[in-house]
């Protein structure tokens, strides 16, 4: 068993205010400013809301081939589940090595975290590792 906090789930939008509106009316809220983060190709804006619901990344791409295309071609909203790690390179070995993990984006930089990778899972779920700014 894999002993990491969870994070957020990833949503794909065409639109992130249109999207937002509907979250806005199942009580969501924003929790950070958007950013554009040019190394992964996205926009992105965290969104809260109460009662226990999970916190949401809404992402949209910054141009018409950004690596969310496919997944929104598809109508795939849902798409990954992201959880914090304080050493990346570590955690993501150990998913890998023990749950047979396959590594589709490699540990890199982001905007809003210090560090994130993405990896399939055996079931073909999407994780995200993310590694928080310190201060």
């Amino acid at each position: 068993m894999i002993d990491l906090n969870f994070h957020h789930i990833g949503v794909a939008a065409q639109n992130i205010e249109r999207d937002l509106i509907v979250f806005e009316a199942l009580g969501y809220k924003k929790v950070s400013q958007p950013f554009i983060d040019k190394t992964q190709k996205i926009r992105g804006l965290f969104v809260e809301a109460d009662g226990g619901a999970p916190r949401l990344e809404l992402l949209e791409n910054i141009d018409d081939q950004g690596p969310l295309s496919s997944l929104l071609k598809r109508q795939i909203k849902f798409y990954h589940f992201a959880y914090e790690t304080d050493n990346i390179e570590k955690d993501a070995a150990n998913i890998i090595s023990s749950m047979k993990a396959i590594m589709i984006a490699p540990i890199t930089s982001a905007t809003y975290f210090e560090k994130v990778c993405f990896m399939a899972l055996r079931n073909q779920a999407i994780i995200e590792l993310v590694q928080l700014r310190k201060g």
